[in-house]
C-alpha cells in the first residue's frame, strides 16, 4: 500500500459516507424532526464516518491501540458495542455466541475492531436476517467463525483481482491481519479468522 492507494481509498469511501447522509436527508420529510427509523440511520453512519478516520490515521501514521487482555464476557460485549450501529443500518441481528471463548482472557481492542470491521464488510451477504459469529478458545489460538455463505471479500484474498480498487476498511484490515498474524479461509459453515495465542508459560492469563 502506498499513500496514493491510501488517499484514494479515504476519498471513495468517505463519498459513499456522504451519499448515505444525503439519502437520509433525503427519505425524511425537511419539515418534520428526524423518525426513529431515519435517526438511527444516521447515527450508524456517523459511527461509520468516525471508524473510517480511525483507519486513516492509523494507515497512515501507522499508529495502533496499546494491546491488552480483556475477560471472555468484557471483550464480548465490547465487539456487540460495536457491531450495534451496524445492526441498525443493515437491519440485521448479530450475535456473537461462546463456543468454548469463556474462561479465557482475548486481546484487546485491536482485535475487536478488526472483527468488527469484517463483519461491516460480509453484511450485506446476511441481511436482511442473522449473523452468527462463534467465539472459541484452543491452547495456541483464538477464533472466530462468522456462519455465512459469503466468500472471502475480493480485497483480503490472498492473490486479490489485478486492478481491485480497494476500499479503505480492507486496507486497514489486511494491515492489522499482518501485525497481528490473523489468517481468514473460508470453510464449509463459513468465514473462520483465527489468531495465535501465546506459549502457556509467557501467558499473562491467571492460572
Amino acid at each position: 500500500m502506498d499513500a496514493a492507494e491510501l488517499w484514494r481509498a479515504t476519498l471513495h469511501d468517505l463519498n459513499n459516507l456522504l451519499a448515505g447522509f444525503q439519502g437520509v436527508l433525503e427519505l425524511s420529510d425537511p419539515k418534520l424532526p428526524l423518525d426513529p427509523q431515519n435517526r438511527a440511520r444516521l447515527e450508524a453512519s456517523l459511527e461509520d464516518g468516525k471508524t473510517l478516520i480511525g483507519m486513516a490515521r492509523a494507515l497512515a501514521l501507522g499508529r495502533y491501540p496499546d494491546a491488552g487482555m480483556a475477560p471472555w464476557s468484557e471483550w464480548q460485549a465490547g465487539l456487540e458495542e460495536r457491531l450495534s450501529p451496524m445492526a441498525t443500518l443493515f437491519r440485521c441481528r448479530i450475535q456473537v455466541v461462546d463456543a468454548g471463548a469463556s474462561g479465557t482472557s482475548w486481546p484487546a481492542p485491536i482485535q475487536q475492531d478488526w472483527a468488527a470491521a469484517l463483519t461491516r464488510q460480509i453484511l450485506p451477504w446476511a441481511a436482511p436476517g442473522t449473523l452468527s459469529i462463534e467465539a472459541s478458545a484452543k491452547p495456541d489460538h483464538w477464533s472466530l467463525l462468522w456462519l455465512t455463505d459469503a466468500p472471502i471479500p475480493a480485497a483480503l484474498q490472498a492473490d486479490p483481482p489485478e486492478g481491485l480498487a480497494r476500499n479503505l476498511p480492507a486496507l486497514w484490515l489486511v494491515d492489522v491481519a499482518g501485525r497481528e498474524g490473523i489468517t481468514l479461509e473460508k470453510i464449509p459453515r463459513g468465514l473462520l479468522a483465527r489468531m495465535g495465542r501465546p506459549c502457556p508459560h509467557l501467558s499473562s492469563e491467571p492460572t
